[in-house]
């Protein structure tokens, strides 16, 4: 069953990587604000529609049965995707996509630090130590000086605002990947589970929910809407891609490797999403590819390989020894 959350783990990260190239152009288009709401109208019916067709028990959700579930599954929408997902493609519009995944490799420490208050998990030395790695080779090599002064200024922000933003969304995603896995957890203890693309659907109606709450507020719904609606097919077009990708596809596939793999190795694992973005903008985009940013590929499946088999190396280095 490991292999399962491992495997969707990693299709969730070839999801997201191939998903944020469409959303950056798309919001670099439409305005980030504008990306956000329509990624999350059109990922949840996307969403919905997914889950009705795949769970059987999809409308038993609307009941009282499944109170637990719609709370912390709805806590963790919003952090994720009303707040941590705006503030994700803010931050990719001004870095890129190869950069700005960069800052995701962040998302493992928040992760693991909410796995062990909430869900009671433990990473030994060697998970640590390859979350680590991760974090300090990728962020350190693939956003250092000479790395930066290859980003190009798209005119909408500051590098420093878009790091700022980064860690932000980084933050919210990995705080939110724990949410959703105790979301699973307490549900399934009323004898009442929830399907992973349900959860999806969850997580999607409250993160909805709360960022048209909000523009109601600052009354920039309509105007939003009215700006989504003149976009060319062109736009639109490449938004759907990334909805396609995003919302439906990676999404779905990291609330399935949760109920597998601790959120720590699981966030760990979506941040090779930078290698990937690597490799896309180089063969698709055609961007150089620096011996620094090889580099950083290699810390970063250094740490990532150090976590999934923490268990193996302490058998091999301390038991063994």
């Amino acid at each position: 069953m490991v292999a399962i959350g491992l495997l969707t783990a990693f299709l969730s990260t070839i999801c997201w990587a191939i998903s944020v190239f469409p959303f950056t152009k798309a919001s670099r288009l439409m305005t980030v604000t504008s990306m956000n709401l329509l990624r999350l109208l059109g990922g949840t019916m996307l969403v919905m529609l997914t889950a009705i067709i795949i769970d059987r028990n999809f409308f038993d959700i609307f009941t009282v049965n499944h109170f637990a579930g719609w709370s912390w599954l709805g806590i963790s929408g919003i952090i994720a995707l009303g707040i941590g997902d705006y503030f994700g493609l803010k931050m990719y519009t001004i870095l890129s996509p190869r950069y700005g995944s960069v800052l995701t490799t962040l998302s493992p420490a928040t992760a693991l630090l909410l796995g062990m208050i909430l869900l009671g998990e433990n990473i030994n030395f060697f998970g640590i130590t390859g979350i680590l790695v991760t974090i300090i080779g990728v962020m350190s090599i693939s956003l250092g000086r000479s790395e930066r002064s290859n980003i190009p200024n798209h005119g909408h922000g500051s590098i420093w605002a878009g790091i700022l933003y980064g860690i932000i969304s980084a933050t919210c995603n990995g705080a939110a990947l724990a949410l959703s896995k105790k979301g699973f957890i307490e549900q399934a203890a009323t004898g009442y589970n929830i399907h992973p693309i349900t959860g999806s659907f969850i997580r999607f109606v409250a993160g909805t929910l709360f960022v048209v709450l909000v523009m109601i507020f600052n009354k920039r719904l309509v105007p939003n809407l009215r700006n989504i609606k003149k976009q060319p097919a062109v736009v639109l077009k490449t938004a759907g891609l990334g909805i396609l990708f995003g919302p439906l596809l990676a999404v779905s596939f990291a609330m399935t490797c949760i109920q597998y793999i601790d959120v720590a190795v699981a966030q760990t694992i979506f941040a090779l999403v930078p290698v990937m973005a690597l490799i896309i903008s180089h063969f698709i985009y055609k961007e150089k590819i620096s011996r620094y940013a090889v580099i950083g590929v290699i810390a970063a499946i250094a740490g990532v390989a150090m976590l999934i088999w923490r268990i193996q190396l302490v058998e091999y280095f301390i038991i063994k020894k």
